[in-house]
């Protein structure tokens, strides 16, 4: 296992992330939970418990978890809560969308499990939809709904320091999504939006600092803009081959594989590994459904 502890913000943010080492992995998934004054956001992957309570342990006195929040109840940010909760006594909180899923707990494909460990134990979380103050008062988070990557998913906001902790919301790029049979699904036009009411509502953070989850610490608002612009490039692409592939009489999956050879040449290695849950065909696909765009 990569376990991996990085400061931010003149260490008033930890960030502590973990990665299977899986030699089946053809290169390991991180992912990140974020303390600051008391408050984690998210709580890791099944496989990463044991690394993950010797962490906790290893805590000093001013940096004991008070209270955890789940941004979304996929397994790679959940996947700690339950050990949190029964063996340290910390409360697990959530948005009203996240707790019943979080109730159930999840068993999930196994190329997931190789990532992720087993299974998602399942913990009872409270609710919070109120803003979310640490434990010395010093921070509060408002919660932004940010759907497209889970329909469950929100975004912490801390305005007056200018974060954003986005978790899945603002990927570094966009070239495949989850869709066909898994229990993912991702939708590419809910992902524009939330990038776009992320970017409305931090209007005049000239400093924003934007954390996602194992995919690093995005600077400015402008990061948002770019990642919209890169969707639009891809939507009106996808929309103009499929006029033109039409027009020419293909349809079906042979339009859509066209479609692809001509975006990204072939498909990902990753879509084998995931029976295709994981593809660039189900981007496409995605973008397709998505009709109406400013830029069409």
């Amino acid at each position: 296992m990569v376990v991996r502890i990085t400061y931010h913000c003149n260490q008033e943010i930890l960030e502590w992330q973990w990665a299977s080492d899986s030699e089946i992995m053809p290169y390991p998934y991180f992912t990140s939970c974020y303390l600051i004054d008391g408050l984690l956001i998210d709580s890791g992957a099944p496989g990463g418990e044991n690394d993950f309570r010797e962490f906790v342990k290893s805590l000093n006195h001013d940096q004991m978890i008070e209270k955890c929040f789940i941004t979304h109840a996929h397994e790679d940010h959940a996947g700690g809560a339950h050990m949190l909760n029964k063996e340290f006594g910390i409360p697990i909180y959530t948005s009203n969308k996240t707790i019943d899923l979080l109730k159930k707990g999840n068993t999930y494909p196994e190329y997931r499990q190789i990532a992720w460990g087993s299974k998602l134990l399942p913990v009872n979380a409270e609710l919070i939809d109120k803003p979310i103050i640490t434990k010395s008062k010093k921070y509060k988070f408002e919660i932004l709904p940010m759907l497209g990557h889970a329909p469950e998913l929100v975004a912490l906001l801390e305005i007056k320091e200018q974060w954003a902790f986005v978790a899945d919301a603002v990927q570094p790029k966009y070239k495949m999504i989850f869709g066909k049979n898994s229990d993912i699904q991702e939708d590419i036009s809910q992902i524009y939006q939330s990038l776009s009411d992320l970017y409305d509502i931090t209007e005049g953070m000239d400093h924003l600092i934007i954390f996602s989850a194992g995919n690093g610490v995005m600077q400015g608002r402008d990061i948002l803009i770019e990642k919209m612009e890169e969707i639009e490039k891809l939507h009106i692409k996808v929309h103009n081959y499929n006029k033109q592939f039409q027009e020419e009489g293909i349809s079906g999956k042979k339009l859509i594989r066209k479609i692809l050879k001509k975006l990204f040449g072939r498909e990902s290695i990753i879509s084998q590994l995931t029976q295709g849950d994981l593809s660039r065909e189900n981007l496409i696909i995605s973008l397709l459904k998505w009709k109406k765009n400013k830029c069409l």
